[in-house]
């Protein structure tokens, strides 16, 4: 099993995420990250340095890798790229993530600020639109570039999994984005990044995105979603979101015992209508996982029983002298 917390660089290079995870306290932390990890192969043997100094994307092939053992996906570690090769069904799977912009503050420098002055929705929604096209466009064209010329590709789906860690508060922001980007239901053809640089909505009905059969996507896969799995017993508060049927909110907020959230909550799976090779919509139905498909030209999404986690932060509570 990989080592993932013993540093193999100085402290001044340590990503900040990590260092948090070393605290004595997050001891349940480690714990469920060591599991996700078990199995999962370093086939270029940089994957724990990546991990101990840029974070985010290495954690989201660690919870991807464990998405797929819970659903009983084998993985064929001895293909060097994608990501993810399954080894006994026709998908494979590329892991991306979105990064804040060249100048704005990353995810896990957020203040109170961050979280609570974003009075206008629309304009987050647009930086989000912005970072979550970016990524997908890189993926595609290395699909394009390189992988559609791998014999263990041709043929099978090709999936793209997208975390959104672009903004301070992407965990707040749900799914709104991603169903515009994909399949712009509201008919707007375009947005502007920067309010100067057009760029289209509704890429599942542009040729150039055939090439992906389906997109995972989650923005709360993230150091929330250990705290829900850990044991640790401390006071915690949960803050959370469910949505049932695209459009009734169900607030929630409870304490560390009373708080209830599975491994793929809050994963999306945004199917293409138009792929040259669709994803079989029976790959993903577990009731935790919410499912978009375009059907006719009209949307139909699987709905979790007691709603889709949509958000989620956590609060410790600190007891007072």
């Amino acid at each position: 099993m990989m080592d993932l917390f013993t540093p193999l660089v100085p402290p001044d290079r340590l990503h900040p995420n990590f260092k948090r995870l070393l605290s004595d306290t997050d001891w349940d932390v480690r714990e469920v990250l060591a599991e996700w990890a078990d199995g999962f192969i370093d086939r270029d043997h940089k994957f724990v340095r990546e991990f101990q100094t840029t974070f985010n994307s290495s954690w989201w092939e660690l919870y991807l890798y464990a998405v797929f053992k819970s659903l009983g996906v084998a993985i064929d570690f001895s293909c060097d790229a994608p990501d993810f090769v399954a080894r006994d069904l026709p998908m494979v799977v590329e892991a991306v993530i979105s990064s804040h912009a060249e100048n704005s503050t990353p995810e896990w420098m957020k203040s109170i600020d961050d979280l609570t002055g974003g009075s206008d929705i629309e304009k987050r929604y647009t930086e989000t639109l912005a970072r979550l096209y970016n990524s997908l466009d890189a993926k595609r064209r290395l699909f394009d570039r390189r992988y559609s010329g791998l014999p263990h590709v041709q043929g099978k789906s090709f999936v793209i999994a997208l975390h959104n860690f672009g903004t301070p508060d992407s965990f707040q922001l749900g799914d709104v984005a991603m169903q515009r980007l994909l399949y712009d239901i509201e008919k707007r053809e375009t947005f502007l990044k920067n309010d100067t640089i057009a760029l289209p909505l509704g890429i599942f009905n542009r040729p150039e995105f055939a090439c992906v059969s389906a997109i995972m996507y989650s923005s709360v896969a993230t150091y929330g979603k250990v705290r829900a799995l850990g044991r640790s017993t401390e006071h915690f508060v949960f803050q959370a979101t469910r949505i049932r049927n695209n459009l009734e909110l169900i607030p929630i907020a409870a304490t560390k015992g009373d708080y209830v959230e599975s491994l793929r909550d809050g994963l999306r799976v945004f199917h293409n209508p138009n792929a040259n090779a669709p994803l079989p919509f029976e790959l993903f139905e577990p009731l935790d996982i919410r499912e978009f498909r375009m059907i006719d030209g009209e949307m139909f999404t699987t709905c979790h029983p007691d709603g889709d986690l949509c958000m989620r932060q956590v609060m410790r509570l600190s007891p007072q002298d």
